[in-house]
């Protein structure tokens, strides 16, 4: 059988020209599709470089408003910074303009502002750099007012807006600003001024004033407002004590120098004849409670210090000893004098008037045997926390040991006091109390005190002035300082501003005031900063 052939099949011509024709559309389809892919890549990104052209000039004009914008807010803060720099304060008033102002504070108006810098508000600047511009308004509000009998202060918020503009730029950048401002007005509490001189100085001795003396004024951590000195020739310093002493004996006198013979004795609880009272320490006692202490005749010393809850002051004088304790926690008082020992479930006042001079005053401790020991080179805290005392001396009054309180911080001379609501003012009046008669009022840094001695008080000495005796010394001094004249002897001088007086509390309720109305700026300081579109 003959094996059957197969013949080979050839493809048709016309099939595989027709083949070939559909492969190479079929890449022209590809090549179209991979062109169009690649041109609306190229146009998007075209598009979005465009877009992305705009937002970066966007972006540059926005960071050019916000620098316009700001620079509102600089000029404004400028301007009112200086004008606070150029008007003097304390500065002094009339008693009818203080009652004016006080009025208006009530009302809720400003006129107190327009008083101190002398111009009407809202004040507005405007300025242009260029393609740039801004407008800043400075405005003040009144927040708060808190009245004293003999003075009030008030809080305003500052409020400084800004506009930033472009040129041809249709966008504007608002920015605001707020600050606080403090203002004392009336027979103010004089720890709220740093540092005063109460005398008339050429305008070159007061340039000079600080170096000249080597004094230092730490600078502020809160108050945008330099601590600074305060210069007067309009004898602010007052040379009377009748509040406190008032406060202090109970009475009714409206002047404490006219309070006759036996009336003191009345006072002090002693027998009611035409006799002079004998020298001694009192505390004064009635019906309604206890007073203050009176002291009659010199003292040659007297001692602060803290033993356990109690605040301890003992008073050494030519007729003898006495000493009183008294616990604000545990609302006890025990008084000891020579003879007796009297104990009271009550609290004194925080007054201390003594009529005559103190020989020595510093802290000290309590020994083992409960004497009132003076301690001159250990730093020792002896004012108790939250004890306010206030020392009114007639004559002089000689600083021989620090003064430190409790919670309060002392690094490498710096006092941080964040631990501390305690209060102590010293105050030589340099008159009589009784015979109204001249005294030294001086207060003085003890020549055998330590070569860095330390003092937390607020110190006004109103006719002899502030003198720090010895060689080598370098004062400091947490508080303020009020005098007429100043002897350093080449000494160093140290002040830190008690910030604690930027507050509201108590601590002035019986520190001496200015003896006339005074309008006087306390705090300057910035709150918040708010950016507005």
């Amino acid at each position: 059988m003959k094996s059957r052939y197969f013949r080979k099949i050839l493809p048709w011509p016309r099939f595989i020209k027709k083949q070939k024709k559909t492969r190479r559309g079929t890449m022209i389809l590809i090549s179209v599709f991979v062109f169009f892919i690649f041109s609306t890549l190229g146009l998007s990104m075209l598009y979005l470089t465009q877009v992305y052209l705009k937002l970066s000039a966007y972006k540059k004009n926005s960071l050019i408003l916000d620098y316009a914008s700001e620079n509102g807010i600089k000029q404004g803060f400028d301007k009112l910074t200086d004008l606070l720099s150029l008007v003097s304060s304390p500065s002094v008033l009339s008693p009818e303009k203080t009652f004016e102002l006080r009025e208006d504070a009530r009302n809720k108006g400003i006129k107190i502002i327009e008083e101190f810098f002398g111009s009407e508000f809202p004040l507005t600047l405007s300025e242009s750099w260029k393609r740039l511009a801004w407008e800043s308004s400075t405005s003040f509000y009144l927040e708060k007012i808190i009245e004293k009998d003999e003075y009030f202060q008030t809080s305003y918020r500052v409020v400084i807006s800004s506009e930033g503009k472009i040129e041809n730029f249709r966008q504007t950048k608002k920015t605001t600003l707020e600050a606080a401002l403090g203002i004392l007005t009336g027979h103010i509490p004089l720890p709220s001024i740093p540092m005063l001189i109460d005398k008339k100085l050429s305008s070159e001795e007061k340039e000079n004033f600080l170096e000249n003396n080597k004094i230092e004024i730490l600078p502020s951590e809160k108050n945008r407002i330099p601590s600074q000195v305060s210069f007067s020739g309009e004898e602010l310093l007052p040379t009377e004590a009748n509040s406190q002493i008032n406060k202090a004996l109970k009475t009714k006198i409206f002047y404490p120098q006219n309070l006759s013979t036996p009336q003191l004795r009345e006072a002090l609880g002693l027998e009611v004849i035409d006799e002079p009272a004998p020298d001694g320490v009192y505390l004064i006692k009635d019906d309604l409670g206890l007073g203050g202490i009176y002291v009659q005749g010199d003292l040659n010393e007297m001692v602060l210090a803290i033993e356990e809850d109690f605040q301890v002051i003992s008073f050494l004088a030519d007729a003898g000893l006495w000493v009183l304790k008294f616990s604000p926690t545990k609302g006890k008082t025990v008084f000891a004098s020579q003879t007796e020992t009297l104990t009271y479930e009550l609290l004194p006042l925080g007054i201390i008037i003594v009529n005559g001079e103190i020989r020595s005053l510093g802290g000290g401790i309590v020994n083992l045997s409960g004497g009132v020991v003076m301690v001159r080179e250990e730093e020792i805290p002896c004012i108790l926390r939250g004890v306010n005392l206030t020392i009114i001396s007639s004559d002089k009054i000689t600083l021989s040991s620090h003064l430190i309180h409790q919670g309060v911080n002392w690094q490498e001379g710096v006092p941080y006091v964040k631990d501390s609501n305690s209060q102590l003012n010293i105050f030589a009046t340099g008159k009589d109390f009784l015979e109204d008669s001249d005294r030294e009022g001086q207060i003085v840094i003890d020549e055998d005190s330590p070569e860095e001695i330390k003092i937390q008080a607020s110190l006004t000495a109103s006719k002899n002035g502030f003198s720090i005796e010895g060689e080598r010394k370098t004062v400091h001094i947490l508080g303020s300082l009020h005098f007429k004249d100043y002897a350093s002897n080449n000494n160093n001088l140290k002040i830190k501003f008690d910030e604690r007086s930027l507050g509201e509390g108590n601590l002035f309720q019986d520190a001496p005031k200015t003896a006339k109305p005074v309008l006087y700026i306390s705090f300057f300081k910035t709150l918040e900063w708010k950016e507005n579109e």
